[in-house]
């Protein structure tokens, strides 16, 4: 199941090709060993010389900013403190950065009064600081006080009229105040005086979203896009405002390219999030217009409307178009586990060979990777070559020895196909400690082991902590309930599918179709509230703007 879920994160690098927005590179995993080994030996000399001399402040300054850059916040307060302790009066220039990395720290760790007595001290060694006054404004709005922000607030834009920064915290304070006349004046002014900065645009979305003026929040945010070179911090924000008020980012997507009909970035945004949010029937409509208009030729375009009709059972359009990624992108892997998918469920469903020929061609270019073994280890599976399909899941386990997903499918062969209950229980234990968001699997792995209340309550939490619009959650907790299989669970189960599908959970497969452990909905369709349920909504499946 999880290699069929769709993460917004993927896109980032695509973008780089297909839209005019410029978006930093993701980390490899050779870069972040490299990164690792370098901040070790830094850490090495830091330490180091310490031992030899435990009152080298300057050293102990620098290994504090090093701490703080790694994240290990609590090591870096306490070097911090110990260089202030240490410096002698007459290096103010030191002290002065030192109070003022500890309450960098303080704000990092949410810690604000503590940052509030760090920056005073700061600014009785340089009153006229504005990094410090404008770090103080900062702090005094996080607690509440409203006065003292605006006092500082007041200071920087005496010394500097055009500080955009500070219109959007005097914003920050109007709307707080409910003066949403006077906080917009200020938001407005700075887009008016910095047309091209994107921050601008981004900081009046916020003063809007905090008015409840979603869809005009959401258009500043797309406006960022548009007018930056750097657009990651719009795009995450828009990204994040779809999890809360989907509609309002649609909607406005959908404005912009009505504007500016050929400018595909505009769609491409729009699917992805639809993807993310599983409306895989308007994430479709937006890929079919960029392909029909062409937008983009790009091989990314091709598979991921092949997987919006996988997930709606358009088997034949689908195979069309991960044929035209594959020919474009021949080294993608995920792009031949869709393949094989695909071809599985054309016809009759049953077209085995073709789809293990396909994995093999994928394994031939890359023997370890896990959406292929996974794939394969499921239609081997379905064709009860059991021994076969766990060494698949073995060497996807090689790989990533913690994948929930490849634990799970190894623990359900040893218990249900090859009677092996002790290595079941292994593997099935080994998921429960292994994390508990959704993407963890953890309730699965609880039933399975005999511990339905803690796998309800699992159910329950994921639902707390998800995000609702798709309702992927609900999908999560519906197919764990009829797993579990009593009465009042089966009655839970068809309440959570109502939710899911009421969020606008689209994919038609997974609703009819999908029946590889885990998970899957394959006891639920038993009951007769499910065809009604799914019958009322068939919008779900449609395209759609």
């Amino acid at each position: 199941m999880m290699r069929k879920l769709f993460s917004f994160k993927c896109v980032v690098l695509v973008m780089l090709l297909v839209t005019p927005m410029v978006m930093k590179a993701q980390l490899s995993d050779d870069d972040i060993r490299v990164r690792n080994r370098i901040n070790e030996a830094v850490m090495g000399v830091y330490n180091k010389a310490l031992d030899k001399d435990p009152s080298d402040y300057n050293t102990r300054f620098a290994r504090a900013n090093q701490l703080y850059y790694n994240g290990e916040y609590d090591k870096a307060i306490e070097d911090a403190k110990m260089v202030i302790a240490a410096i002698p009066n007459k290096e103010k220039e030191l002290r002065y950065d030192s109070y003022m990395l500890l309450a960098t720290l303080y704000d990092a760790k949410a810690e604000y009064q503590n940052e509030l007595e760090a920056l005073r001290q700061a600014l009785l060694l340089n009153e006229n600081s504005m990094p410090t006054i404008d770090m103080l404004a900062k702090a005094s709005y996080k607690v509440g006080d409203l006065t003292a922000a605006e006092r500082n607030y007041a200071i920087i834009l005496r010394d500097n009229p055009l500080s955009y920064d500070a219109m959007y915290g005097m914003a920050q304070i109007e709307v707080s105040r409910n003066n949403y006349e006077k906080a917009a004046g200020y938001v407005d002014r700075a887009v008016e005086l910095f047309t091209a900065e994107p921050q601008v645009y981004i900081n009046r979305s916020n003063v809007l979203m905090m008015m409840e003026q979603y869809e005009p929040a959401a258009q500043d945010l797309i406006s960022a896009l548009s007018v930056g070179t750097d657009s990651n911090d719009a795009l995450n924000a828009l990204v994040e405002m779809s999890d809360t008020h989907y509609d309002a980012v649609m909607d406005a997507l959908a404005n912009s390219y009505d504007k500016a009909p050929r400018v595909g970035t505009f769609y491409y945004v729009r699917a992805m999030i639809a993807m993310r949010h599983q409306h895989y029937g308007q994430a479709l409509k937006d890929l079919k217009s960029i392909i029909l208009n062409n937008l983009y030729d790009y091989h990314s375009i091709y598979y991921y409307a092949a997987k919006c009709q996988h997930e709606l059972t358009q088997w034949d359009d689908a195979l069309s178009n991960i044929n035209k990624a594959i020919a474009l992108a021949p080294d993608e892997m995920d792009y031949y586990a869709l393949k094989a998918d695909i071809i599985q469920y054309r016809g009759r469903g049953n077209n085995f060979d073709d789809a293990i020929a396909v994995l093999n061609e994928a394994l031939a270019k890359n023997l370890s990777n896990t959406a292929v073994l996974l794939t394969k280890a499921r239609i081997l599976l379905k064709q009860h070559k059991d021994n076969d399909a766990v060494s698949c899941v073995n060497s996807a386990l090689m790989a990533n020895s913690s994948n929930p997903e490849a634990l799970l499918l190894r623990g359900w062969i040893n218990k249900y196909r090859l009677n092996m209950s002790a290595l079941a229980l292994a593997d099935f234990e080994k998921v429960v400690l292994s994390g508990s968001d959704m993407y963890s699997l953890k309730g699965f792995a609880l039933h399975e082991i005999g511990r339905d209340e803690e796998a309800r309550a699992w159910a329950k939490q994921i639902i707390q902590d998800g995000i609702l619009p798709g309702g992927l959650t609900y999908y999560y907790a519906a197919a764990l309930m009829s797993d579990i299989g009593t009465d009042e669970d089966a009655k839970m189960a068809v309440e959570y599918l109502r939710s899911a599908l009421a969020n606008g959970y689209g994919s038609l497969y997974e609703m009819n179709i999908n029946e590889d452990p885990y998970v899957n909905l394959k006891l639920l369709r038993r009951y007769p509230e499910f065809k009604t349920i799914l019958d009322q909504n068939q919008t779900n499946f449609q395209e759609r703007r």
